[in-house]
């Protein structure tokens, strides 16, 4: 495993997906203890749940364990309900079964209408889902001032707020007591078209594969692979410009469209981001989730966190501008030529 420094700044401020493997409390939790503040997880579809993600088949005995695990361990379990486009009363009652199971610390909403069926119950904290989207103070308020009970304790910033700084410190000083998350290694391309067709994609599917090729983020030519750097994704040596303003760093780890990544692969992407490590693009987008499918057919097969071949493309790192570049974007990509000539 790749060595990490004593980074105290990070101390119970990581939020990681659970994989599925057998291994993972012991191999990627453990080594990672003070770091980790949650992890997060959809139900496995043997407890009769197709979810909008990646889901293993977890036999409900082992997922019951590992939540035993994390509890000892005093971190927090996060039940994940994307389930984004289903307005279906038996979900519902199927996902309120489930939490009765797991019993989990945090649940995280998405949409009004699985918001609501947990408001009523009135039994758990809430988080506001990334697949939400909230990019503003009204957008955040019409969520919250439904919950008159103070169960919504966090919120994860939306995708297009990931480089507003100012935003972050205006949503500190509205709601001083929420929790907030910010996704790190997400490559989600800026104002993404196909964003909401993905998204419910994925659920409407219930679990099953489908072609990727079909959303925008595939169908990326070399020409247009900039547009990653127009994205969400926040390179690790600039974590530290986000302390004060985020309480939680959340790193998708748990895999896409049915492929779990392994268990050495995400302790690499936590010691990437406890260590500050100054990262080129072409391993950023290897590393990325989300929408940076088009690195996996650029890469000729390449899986992520794999040796990297000759000539596999962008090997610069990223320019010292970079952040302060993002953080003042007016995103008017179709005049602005910065991420284009990064790649050229």
């Amino acid at each position: 495993m790749k060595a990490i420094k004593d980074n105290k700044k990070y101390y119970r401020m990581l939020s990681i997906g659970y994989n599925g493997d057998r291994d993972f409390f012991p191999k990627v939790v453990l080594p990672f203890k003070k770091y980790i503040s949650s992890v997060y997880s959809s139900p496995g579809t043997s407890l009769g749940i197709s979810s909008a993600r990646f889901t293993p088949n977890i036999a409900p005995g082992r997922l019951l364990k590992f939540r035993e695990n994390l509890k000892s361990a005093g971190i927090e379990f996060n039940l994940v309900y994307n389930f984004d486009g289903i307005p279906d009363a038996l979900i519902t009652r199927r996902l309120a079964a489930v939490a009765e199971i797991l019993k989990p610390d945090l649940i995280t909403v998405n949409g009004t209408f699985i918001l609501d069926a947990f408001l009523k119950l009135g039994k758990y904290k809430l988080n506001i889902s990334i697949i939400n989207d909230i990019n503003s103070i009204n957008q955040l308020c019409q969520l919250l001032e439904r919950d008159r009970r103070g169960l919504i304790t966090s919120y994860n910033i939306g995708r297009r707020k990931t480089y507003d700084l100012r935003y972050l410190a205006s949503v500190r000083k509205r709601f001083p007591g929420l929790n907030l998350k910010l996704m790190v290694n997400e490559g989600c391309v800026f104002e993404c078209p196909d964003q909401n067709f993905h998204s419910c994609t994925m659920t409407m599917t219930h679990g099953r594969y489908f072609d990727p090729g079909i959303f925008y983020c595939h169908k990326l030519e070399p020409g247009r692979h900039w547009r990653f750097l127009t994205g969400q994704y926040i390179p690790p040596k600039f974590l530290p410009a986000y302390r004060g303003l985020a309480d939680e760093f959340k790193i998708a780890t748990r895999g896409a469209h049915g492929e779990p990544v392994e268990n050495g692969f995400i302790c690499g992407l936590l010691a990437e981001y406890i260590n500050e490590e100054d990262i080129t693009v072409a391993h950023a987008m290897r590393t990325s989730f989300g929408g940076s499918f088009f690195a996996r057919e650029y890469f000729q097969g390449d899986r992520a966190g794999g040796a990297k071949k000759p000539g596999s493309g962008y090997p610069m790192p990223y320019p010292e501008d970079f952040f302060k570049i993002r953080t003042s974007c007016a995103h008017n990509c179709y005049e602005c030529s910065y991420c284009k000539d990064i790649l050229k």
